[in-house]
């Protein structure tokens, strides 16, 4: 039977494109990859050292986004035919008329792509601001996205791989995200920066 050699897993900025392009929270992300609370998906996407994602928890993912329900049901009942026993449930089975998720709002600016999980119209702005900031200081060909994560008010962004992005341009990228941005996550910390928005209601 071929199995998995040479395996070398996916970068944290290549885990972060693929969360953006979800549009999923760091709880779905972790409810995605079956991680418990030890381990939060934020280890995986940031920080001076990210965990690497092991090729059985990769494969576990993908499957889960691959497979029609039906086939997943198939391996789920394979693994309990070799004796596993588990609970599998959709946390959403139960609600009658569960209320239509926010739209998430995108759009590329100078090369960037900005996106705003439900699509907030300060949030966009505020990554709009961003964007252009960026592109004054001549350092928006190093950010591939910033995505603002309406559900925990927090931005993180993305870097392209790009030789040139050196700690003076991660310096007035940080800058930029600080003129900008109400709250942003850059180097694995928290910053508080920007003008507060005005409320959407």
């Amino acid at each position: 039977m071929k199995t998995i050699q040479n395996y070398v897993p996916p970068n944290a900025q290549s885990l972060q494109r693929l969360q953006d392009r979800l549009g999923y929270s760091d709880a779905k992300m972790a409810e995605l990859a079956g991680l418990d609370a030890s381990t939060p998906w934020p280890s995986f996407v940031g920080g001076p050292e990210p965990r690497s994602l092991g090729r059985q928890r990769l494969f576990y993912m993908m499957a889960r986004l691959t497979l029609e329900e039906q086939e997943w049901q198939r391996v789920l009942a394979a693994m309990a035919e070799v004796g596993a026993r588990f609970e599998y449930t959709d946390a959403h089975a139960a609600d009658p008329a569960p209320p239509p998720e926010p739209m998430a709002d995108e759009e590329r600016k100078f090369g960037m792509l900005l996106v705003s999980r439900n699509g907030s119209f300060h949030e966009m702005e505020q990554l709009r601001e961003f964007a252009r900031f960026a592109h004054e200081s001549d350092v928006s060909r190093f950010v591939h996205s910033a995505f603002y994560d309406s559900d925990i008010d927090l931005c993180r962004f993305s870097f392209a791989d790009h030789d040139g992005l050196d700690d003076a341009s991660r310096d007035r990228i940080f800058d930029a995200a600080h003129k900008t941005i109400t709250r942003f996550e850059f180097d694995g910390r928290i910053y508080q920066g920007g003008i507060l928005p005005e409320s959407d209601g």
